[in-house]
């Protein structure tokens, strides 16, 4: 190579190049070293983000397995595997977002699995909730777990997607790391031939300088020491290299290994993918055999899905239900265009939120229910036929209203025309109301419709055609024989053999009468009229259910109507009874007033002196006329009482001197029966009417002496701020506790025979207990058989 190098200067030159070299070939060796390192660490890494992924979705898969078992158990023990496996998927993901920070494209990758986790926990979250709260339902459960499924097959497909590209890149990994490997022992190879070349070259310019040989064979010696020192380090180094390579074999086999267990994950994951294949094939046999009415449709409105109740309901409205699929249902069922349905399927979407609601479809004559349950890029509705349950409420609630509306007034005219108003509307178009007159006859009493233009025009109609009741259908017939009728549709025909002529025809076409029923109004066995309910609502038909409601309505109303008629017959005796015994009262008394007088006449002697005899003759002939007096008096207090006539005339009343002389009233009867008589009554004043308390107290105390035989009579008084309380104790014969309250009937005896001990008009308790009333008191009593009676009397103290 001719290289020339004389002088010390030069030696030293290159003396320094075997040092230039080593350093040289130590750099370029850990160059490759590292790079070796660096494509291994690229290995590793990618196995970890497959080993990764893999825990990510077996964590998942065991929070939705523990959710399942918490919806089907109820037990808060299931949720702990749940919550553990939503911890464990938030460390993965962080571990996983650090192992692909150096690739974008897994990291956007990531990015849409870390979304789909979140949405997927999201439903197992409402799933719970709804199972706390006690909402859930099966068609939740069914929408839950469509759209659970179809979450979880889209996070399968986001991880296979990234393990598949990490798997590429293990491969390329791999690829480059044996390309280091190789280039690595190529380099260090090459290095250490040029450094032995150089050496030689070196040698052999030392060889020339023969005047310093000694010395350059010095400088050769320390030079060979130096390289056999470096020698011994490269020896050493490819020592490491060799152990390296070893350690990335075994790197190697491990990563060979995990891709095998990779490869029997992958087949499990296979047998999973089918497993829930299966079990949406399983969801749409049970949505195929579901009650209620399902459609699935996808973002752009177009049929998925329609079980054969959907498609009922679109054949009633004349669609065919397989000829819409894959079209938008608002195009191809116009009756849902603008509707409520729509209104609510696209703000069920739009928020992402399961919205609930009822309705009634008049082209249908049904009440639905419908549930709209939306997912990421579908809309379920699910449509439950409600109308018995709703006419079920409806006659439920008409009939509360109907008894009320009954029970509010004896003027049943009125009610009956109340009642056939609150029937107008859900039930009926139409409502009349037709009643059997006191000769027989019958007449149309009510007849009711929205509107009252149209109640007049009936009325006019009824009166230019009335009713043919002795026909042998409709309201005549019902009527005589009891027998509802039910006409679930009315023909052309039925209303052509109705028709009287062509103008009447005419008019009851015009009515566009759809169905009708008639119903007897029936009470005590006897049929008081009939009730009449027709529908003009296209699609309503009236059934058993309707019959069944009218027929109660029907029955209510009849007996209102036989209450009313019953009160009224009951206040005309009571008035005719008033009447008879006030008139009877006064007749009696004008003869027995002059009875009296003319006793008083003789008694006096104005006619002649009397002998002792006779005198006595005239007191019991008086005594005889007081006591008749005195009845007649009582029947005639109790006739105005009843009648509501008895006037009261409130003062200040002493007690004492009323108690006294009350009690001097009855003490001559008592001392004649030998009884003892007494009055405990303090000083006071009770502002109340004295005429009637003086009554009361007199009827007691005469009642008390009646049924004593011995002993002794008592009439006690107490006196506080808010009134008096009168006690009458005797020491009588009692009465047994089952006649306590029947002594306080008008002419009710406690001796019922006709040869009883006692006299009287039965009246005098009754009175008293009236006049008591009738002055804010009242009169109770306490007694035993064989015991004696305490009547107590209570009064206020009248303001």
């Amino acid at each position: 190579m001719g290289l020339t190098l004389p002088g010390l200067a030069q030696r030293r030159v290159l003396a320094l190049v075997p040092a230039l070299l080593v350093l040289l070939i130590g750099a370029l060796a850990y160059g490759r070293a590292k790079s070796v390192v660096a494509d291994v660490d690229a290995v590793n890494r990618s196995h970890a983000v497959i080993e990764g992924t893999d825990a990510l979705l077996t964590r998942a898969i065991d929070a939705e397995t523990g959710q399942r078992a918490y919806l089907l158990t109820g037990d808060e023990i299931f949720l702990d595997p749940f919550r553990g496996a939503r911890a464990d998927v938030s460390r993965h993901l962080d571990s996983l977002r650090r192992l692909t920070s150096d690739e974008p494209a897994q990291r956007t990758r990531l990015n849409t699995i870390e979304r789909l986790i979140a949405e997927r926990f999201a439903l197992l979250d409402l799933g719970i909730e709804q199972r706390r709260s006690g909402a859930q339902t099966v068609a939740t459960d069914h929408e839950r777990m469509l759209v659970g499924k179809i979450k979880m097959d889209q996070l399968r497909a986001a991880i296979g997607n990234l393990q598949t590209q990490e798997r590429e890149l293990v491969a390329e990994r791999r690829g480059a790391e044996k390309r280091s490997v190789r280039n690595a022992a190529i380099v260090v190879g090459i290095a250490a031939l040029i450094a032995i070349v150089l050496s030689a070259l070196i040698n052999l310019t030392f060889s020339r300088a023969v005047e310093d040989r000694d010395t350059a064979n010095a400088e050769l010696r320390a030079m060979n020491v130096d390289l056999k020192r470096q020698s011994e380090q490269l020896e050493t180094q490819a020592v490491e290299m060799e152990s390296q390579a070893a350690e990335l074999e075994a790197t190697a086999e491990d990563l060979r290994s995990t891709n095998d267990e990779l490869n029997v994950a992958g087949r499990a994951a296979e047998a999973a993918r089918t497993a829930a294949e299966n079990a949406r094939l399983q969801l749409d046999r049970v949505l195929e055999n579901l009650p209620d009415a399902a459609s699935v449709f996808d973002s752009e409105w177009r049929y998925t899905f329609i079980n054969p109740a959907a498609k009922r309901i679109l054949a009633v409205r004349g669609i065919d239900g397989d000829r819409v699929m894959g079209k938008v249902v608002w195009d191809e069922v116009k009756q849902l265009k603008g509707s409520r349905f729509e209104a609510e399927s696209r703000r069920a979407a739009l928020e992402q939120k399961v919205v609930e609601y009822d309705e009634y479809v008049p082209e249908l004559d049904a009440w639905l229910e419908n549930t709209i349950v939306p997912a990421r890029d579908v809309v379920m509705t699910f449509t439950r036929d409600i109308t018995r349950k709703k006419r079920e409420q409806q006659g439920a609630e008409l009939l509360s209203e109907a008894s009320r509306v009954l029970a509010s007034t004896l003027d049943y005219e009125s009610t009956l025309e109340s009642v056939a108003r609150l029937a107008v509307g859900d039930l009926a178009e139409w409502c009349a109301v037709d009643l059997v007159q006191a000769g027989g006859a019958i007449r149309q009493a009510v007849v009711a419709h929205i509107d009252e233009e149209k109640v007049k025009w009936a009325k006019e109609l009824n009166r230019r055609y009335p009713p043919d009741y002795a026909g042998p259908t409709g309201v005549g017939a019902v009527i005589r024989t009891g027998r509802p009728e039910i006409y679930p549709e009315i023909s052309d025909e039925m209303l052509v053999a109705a028709g009287r002529d062509e103008h009447h025809l005419a008019i009851m076409r015009e009515l566009q009468i759809k169905s009708a029923l008639i119903v007897p109004m029936i009470a005590r066995g006897r049929t008081l009229g009939a009730l009449t309910l027709i529908s003009t609502r296209k699609g309503r038909r009236y059934d058993d259910s309707d019959l069944a409601l009218a027929m109660e309505i029907a029955t209510r109303a009849a007996i209102a109507i036989d209450n009313a008629q019953l009160y009224r017959s009951a206040l005309a005796a009571s008035e005719a009874k008033s009447a008879f015994l006030a008139t009877m009262s006064h007749e009696l008394r004008t003869p027995l007033n002059a009875i009296i007088g003319y006793q008083s006449l003789l008694k006096e002697g104005i006619h002649g002196s009397l002998n002792d005899s006779q005198l006595a003759q005239l007191s019991r002939m008086r005594a005889s006329a007081d006591h008749l007096l005195g009845l007649i008096d009582e029947i005639l207090t109790f006739s105005r009482v009843e009648a509501g006539k008895e006037v009261v005339r409130l003062e200040e009343v002493e007690l004492r001197p009323l108690v006294e002389e009350t009690v001097g009233m009855v003490g001559p009867l008592a001392e004649h029966r030998g009884l003892t008589l007494r009055a405990e009554v303090p000083d006071g004043v009770l502002k109340t009417d004295g005429v009637k308390l003086r009554q009361i107290l007199l009827n007691l105390l005469s009642n008390a002496v009646k049924f004593t035989e011995q002993g002794e009579i008592t009439l006690r008084v107490r006196r506080d701020g808010n009134g008096a309380e009168f006690y009458i104790t005797d020491t009588g014969i009692g009465i047994a506790s089952e006649n306590l309250q029947r002594i306080f009937e008008p002419f009710w005896q406690v001796e019922q025979s006709s040869t009883r001990k006692a006299g009287g008009t039965g009246l005098g308790l009754a009175v008293s207990r009236s006049l008591a009333r009738l002055l804010g008191g009242d009169v109770s009593v306490e007694s035993q058989p064989g015991q004696g009676s305490t009547f107590t009397v209570t009064l206020p103290n009248q303001s």
